[in-house]
């Protein structure tokens, strides 16, 4: 019961949250980006969907106890 619990609350609640903070971003930046905006900004929002995709893989596999 705990491994599901936690598989909710932190892989799977936590991904949701980290895919719309990189949406927020992305949204932010196509607004009031400029010619200062970094040119990492690009790896950073894939690293951050890369992370997002990979808590909720984590937190399925540990509702489904596969983990």
């Amino acid at each position: 019961m705990m491994e599901q619990l936690t598989g909710v609350v932190v892989g799977i609640l936590l991904g949701i949250w980290e895919i719309y903070a990189v949406y927020k971003a992305f949204k932010d930046t196509k607004q009031r980006g400029n010619k200062n905006t970094s040119t990492f900004l690009p790896l950073a929002l894939w690293s951050g969907v890369v992370l997002a995709l990979a808590f909720i893989g984590i937190g399925i596999a540990l509702v489904m106890k596969m983990y």
